[in-house]
């Protein structure tokens, strides 16, 4: 990947461990993120994926950066025989995730580093929040209005 970091995309590295796992006498694979860079050093190991954070999203990035443990969504494909896992997207947005937990692809989240939420903060701050259109106040309808 030869994105640049802009004010909206932020190319990062994941790398993914697979732990065994027992629950209930039955063993399976559970898969976490085993490091997130938010850099280009192109080692072995690592994924290259891009958060990109789009204006449409403003209000689900502020919720999840309000929450008392903002977290980043990774969500992942396997491969065909269901023995690997890679990384294809990730997102800040717990909207946008919610949206892939349709069972064929495994979400994967992890808690948000400093400086991503420092980032995004930022978006947010030069972008402005986005206000639900189902709670904006009607104009006129008020107590002082004299209606």
């Amino acid at each position: 990947m030869d994105l640049q970091k802009t004010a909206d995309v932020w190319p990062m590295q994941v790398a993914l461990l697979a732990e065994t796992v027992e629950v209930n006498g039955w063993e399976s694979l559970r898969w976490k993120i085993k490091e997130l860079r938010p850099d280009q050093l192109m080692e072995s190991g690592y994924t290259d994926v891009a958060l990109e954070l789009h204006k449409d999203e403003r209000t689900a990035y502020r919720f999840n950066l309000n929450s008392k443990q903002p977290h980043l969504f990774v969500l992942c494909q396997e491969d065909e025989l269901g023995e690997e896992l890679t990384p294809v997207h990730i997102t800040a947005s717990q909207d946008d995730a919610a949206s892939f937990m349709d069972g064929e692809h495994q979400l994967i989240e992890l808690p948000m580093p400093a400086a991503v939420q420092c980032w995004i903060d930022v978006y947010l701050g030069v972008h402005g929040e986005l206000i639900d259109e189902g709670k904006k106040k009607k104009k006129g309808r008020g107590r002082s209005s004299g209606r």
